[in-house]
């Protein structure tokens, strides 16, 4: 509250004392007035003033009584009262001050001395009501609770006789220390930090003025009351000091009885001020303390502190969780029963995360990134220790590192499988070359037996060549580049197209072929090419592991998506076989019959059909036979020609 907005009561008999103190006092407009003891007490009880301007001697209820009922009041205890009289003894200003006033002053009132006392006053106020504030708000400095010690009173005067007197004065208060000079007096009070500071006006150098500016401008004495004593008497001097901060301003030659009097009463001022002081720091400790234990409790990593004899004196709950063990059965157990090795002893906090391996109460071990850190020394010294377990993060990068090694191994091995068909291509289509043309050259015609020997050099040729094919593709797929384009083909004429293709193959091994729901409506999103490619390898295959005189079956389905399912009644296929069925160069145990094949057509038909976002299915019972079943998405365009032979 702004000190302009204070409200006063002015208690006085005489009207005209009331009305002058009203005309002095006028920067502070709301101001109630009362000029008996009984009115007084009943104003101050329904208004509650923030200041007491208080005349000694009335009729009826007097100054003192009521100041008495006022302190004795908890609502208006801390309101500070100001005796203003005419009657000024040593024995009534002593009497006023052990009653708690925290001011008096003499009739005739000077208008600048007053306005000073009451300033001075009412910013002690508004400095205890900042107590309540947080500490950063206020700028407070954090101080330990009050000890139970003597007082420290700093004396600062140039005069040794002054310095005396003062001492004799006051040394049933409290300890006394002494400056002679403003800087000692700056210095040694920072050294001290005193309960209350008697400072002479007029020094050599820094003088009194210039001390009390500089010592209130610092937080740690902003609760210090600082006194003046000296011989100006000036209301000028008076209004400076108590401007410049200073709780009291008492002329020389003093009152033995009335300094002690004011310094005891700026004591107890002082005392109430740090314990109020303390109780809010403590206060906001424990909140502050409260809301780290929840930080704390709450936090992902794991956390562990122990003391300077390495006694668990802290463990959150992720580091319970870590380490598979109860709160309550760690607290004040050795760490080295969690930390093991990783326990630093007198090594100097660790920069940055260490890695490290720890075992859980289980025995079993995990690996954990640690960072440590200290605060205090000697017996106060605490060591924390942050943990976040890395078990998931380090097999996944293991099976990161394993998944790239293979697809690298896997890589290399395509690539130099479909460079060595590649490089094998050109003398075989050498072979193939003058073998035609020896079959062509009726000039020179061969003799029947070496013709047949012929023949069979071409067919080994062609089946190396689609070896050759097939690896290449291979080699393709595990790169990523094997190329589709897809668009809407009529699946009827596809079908078709492989079934010509294959139907010199079936006629040869006595296997009968058909179809079944070849209608034209049935579209798909496809590469023609590809399609037929998939369908002859199929075909191919049915007839291959067919019964003589067996059969193979198209057909097609048309919903959501579109089927091609190729069924035989052939040889079939073990359940534990089809595990292994799409392995390159796995024939499944039938490479050492007549059969030929390499165990790649299964491998990238599904490549292909997986590449034309579609899926390929199988069915088969041992000795039965099998169906596979080609999956693809239906087009709702128009159908394009099917493409050709792959």
């Amino acid at each position: 509250m702004p000190t302009s907005q204070a409200r006063l009561l002015l208690v006085d008999d005489d009207a005209a004392a009331i009305q002058i103190m009203g005309r002095m006092l006028a920067q502070y407009p709301d101001q109630r007035f009362a000029t008996t003891g009984e009115a007084a007490l009943r104003l101050a009880r329904e208004s509650r003033p923030d200041l007491i301007l208080l005349d000694a001697e009335m009729p009826g209820t007097g100054g003192l009584a009521v100041c008495k009922a006022l302190k004795a009041d908890p609502a208006l205890a801390r309101v500070p009262v100001i005796f203003v009289t005419a009657h000024d003894t040593p024995a009534l200003q002593v009497a006023a001050l052990q009653e708690g006033a925290a001011d008096f002053v003499t009739k005739p009132l000077v208008a600048s001395q007053i306005t000073a006392r009451v300033r001075a006053q009412l910013r002690n106020t508004r400095d205890i009501e900042r107590l309540h504030q947080p500490p950063l708000a206020t700028g407070a400095v954090t101080q330990p609770g009050p000890a139970a010690r003597p007082a420290r009173l700093l004396i600062v005067d140039d005069d040794t006789v002054s310095i005396h007197m003062l001492h004799h004065t006051l040394a049933d208060i409290g300890s006394l220390y002494f400056a002679k000079t403003g800087a000692q007096a700056q210095q040694l009070a920072r050294e001290l930090l005193p309960d209350l500071i008697l400072l002479d006006a007029h020094m050599p150098g820094l003088d009194g003025f210039d001390v009390c500016r500089s010592l209130k401008a610092e937080p740690a004495f902003r609760h210090v009351p600082i006194v003046f004593v000296t011989r100006f008497t000036d209301p000028r001097y008076e209004t400076r000091a108590l401007d410049l901060g200073a709780a009291d301003f008492v002329a020389k030659p003093y009152s033995a009885a009335v300094l002690q009097a004011r310094v005891r009463n700026l004591l107890e001022l002082k005392r109430r001020t740090d314990e109020e002081l303390h109780a809010v720091l403590e206060q906001g400790r424990q909140l502050g303390d409260a809301r780290i234990a929840d930080i704390v409790a709450a936090a992902s990593d794991a956390i562990v502190t122990y003391d300077a004899w390495e006694r668990i004196v802290l463990i959150n709950a992720a580091a319970c969780r870590l380490f598979g063990v109860e709160k309550q059965g760690v607290l004040g157990t050795p760490a080295q029963a969690l930390l093991g090795a990783a326990l630093a002893h007198e090594v100097p906090a660790l920069p940055g995360v260490e890695r490290t391996t720890l075992a859980r109460a289980d025995g079993s071990r995990f690996p954990i990134e640690m960072s440590v850190s200290r605060v205090g020394e000697g017996a106060q010294r605490l060591t924390t220790a942050m943990l976040s377990d890395i078990s998931d993060r380090e097999r996944f990068e293991a099976e990161s590192r394993s998944r790239l090694q293979a697809e690298a191994a896997n890589q290399a091995k395509s690539t130099m499988m479909a460079c060595i068909a590649h490089e094998m291509g050109n003398p075989l289509n050498g072979v193939l070359g003058m073998a035609g043309l020896m079959a062509a050259d009726l000039s020179h015609p061969l003799p029947p037996a070496q013709s047949q020997r012929l023949q069979h050099i071409v067919t080994s040729g062609h089946s190396l060549q689609q070896l050759m094919r097939d690896v290449i593709e291979l080699g393709r797929s595990g790169s990523g580049a094997l190329a589709v384009a897809l668009q809407p083909l009529d699946v009827a004429a596809c079908v078709e197209a492989a079934l010509a293709d294959v139907a010199p193959q079936a006629a040869q091994a006595g296997i009968l072929l058909s179809s079944d729901g070849l209608a034209p409506s049935a579209r798909a999103m496809a590469d023609g090419g590809r399609l037929q490619q998939c369908l002859v390898n199929l075909l191919s295959n049915a007839i291959k592991y067919g019964r003589p005189g067996g059969w193979v079956r198209v057909r097609v389905a048309a919903g959501p998506e579109v089927e091609i399912s190729v069924s035989d009644n052939g040889i079939g296929i073990h359940p534990a076989q089809q595990a292994h069925l799409f392995e390159p160069f796995n024939r499944l145990g039938r490479q050492t019959t007549s059969t030929a094949g390499v165990g790649l057509g299964l491998v990238i038909t599904r490549q292909l059909v997986e590449a034309m976002h579609g899926r390929l299915q199988l069915q088969s019972t041992p000795h039965q036979g099998s169906c596979f079943t080609i999956v693809l998405p239906r087009a709702a365009s128009p159908p394009a020609r099917a493409g050709g032979a792959p």
